[in-house]
């Protein structure tokens, strides 16, 4: 997603990637104080943006039996809260990549863009250990498509990059899925702010899952104030509100799985599957942070957003793991729009 503000989280970045086009408000000269900015979100023609988005976390996990759990069931829980206690908390960092490029209208006032989106680098820390993450080049993804801003409509064209679920899934359902994020910024262009004014925003998004049989949603409450203008540049307070949902079944224990392909060989006659275990996957959370932009080309110029979050997974083994997680983000824009230049008398 290509937010002004940090609005990113690892777990959702890969869904997102080219979902939001941003909300930044639109070119303008540098307003009075008393002069209401418009929260126009619509990409324009020569637009050719990049941001840089560098992301922490801390990650604490626990597990719980559940009440009708056996003895056996218990003792496996403790022996995993033990290890996981002296594991201590995962930290995690990562760098990421993201530039949306807008090209020219055609006749028809469609506008060509590509959204690109990688990570740079990454490592993950458990106790005294660092482990850097897998070549982030595996999750890069372009995306070319093209944009009519009168009706806010998307067509995704072509996806190169990311793995072969996630293409499958973009090709399948990504246009659902950015229609669905389109509209926060198209709610956000019904809504000019003046200095010390305020707006909240809704935000809900269904969030298929390259998995058979999965899927899950997200909600989420965004809060924006219009801080001050300054030389052309709008600062904003941000806060926000998450609820996830996510269901997804579970693969075969390798043990099992073995000796299902047995009985299935030794079987004439088919029998019906036993319905998948499953994961369920809830997860809520909020964070508060600031944003800067420049009014002129609406470059994000900077951000930062704090977040709690608290997840709980819930599986088919009378077990209950649940995770708290700190995450802070960090943004950094820049315009790789080349100047126009002045035609000679």
């Amino acid at each position: 997603m290509s937010f002004p503000f940090p609005l990113r989280a690892p777990a959702l970045a890969a869904l997102l990637t080219a979902s939001l086009l941003g909300a930044q408000p639109a070119a303008q000269a540098a307003p009075a104080a008393s002069a209401a900015i418009s929260l126009d979100t619509t990409p324009r023609a020569g637009q050719h943006q990049r941001q840089l988005i560098d992301i922490q976390a801390v990650m604490k996990m626990r597990a719980e039996a559940a009440a009708d759990a056996t003895d056996e069931q218990r003792a496996k829980t403790a022996k995993a809260n033990e290890q996981m206690a002296q594991m201590g908390g995962m930290k995690m960092t990562m760098q990421m990549e993201q530039t949306m490029k807008v090209g020219q209208p055609d006749a028809a006032g469609w506008l060509p863009l590509t959204v690109t989106s990688g990570s740079k680098k990454g490592t993950m820390q458990m106790g005294d250990k660092v482990i850097p993450l897998p070549d982030g080049k595996q999750g890069d993804m372009a995306i070319t498509a093209r944009f009519n801003p009168r009706d806010f409509s998307f067509e995704v064209q072509k996806i190169e990059g990311s793995s072969p679920e996630m293409n499958a899934l973009m090709r399948a359902q990504g246009e659902t899925l950015i229609s669905q994020a389109l509209q926060l910024p198209k709610a956000l262009s019904q809504q000019p702010l003046k200095v010390g004014e305020s707006v909240t925003v809704p935000f809900n998004m269904a969030m298929p899952v390259p998995v058979p049989g999965a899927g899950g949603g997200m909600q989420a409450q965004i809060h924006y104030t219009l801080v001050r203008v300054d030389k052309g540049v709008a600062y904003f307070d941000l806060g926000m509100t998450l609820d996830v949902k996510l269901d997804t079944p579970l693969p075969k224990p390798a043990a099992a799985a073995a000796a299902a392909s047995s009985a299935s060989a030794a079987e004439t006659t088919d029998t019906p599957d036993a319905p998948p275990r499953m994961l369920h996957v809830v997860m809520t959370g909020g964070g508060k942070g600031t944003s800067s932009l420049r009014l002129a080309d609406r470059l994000p110029l900077a951000g930062q957003l704090t977040m709690d979050m608290k997840m709980t997974m819930d599986g088919p083994d009378h077990q209950r793991v649940l995770m708290d997680m700190d995450m802070a983000m960090q943004t950094k824009g820049e315009s790789l729009a080349k100047p126009a230049t002045k035609k000679k008398p």
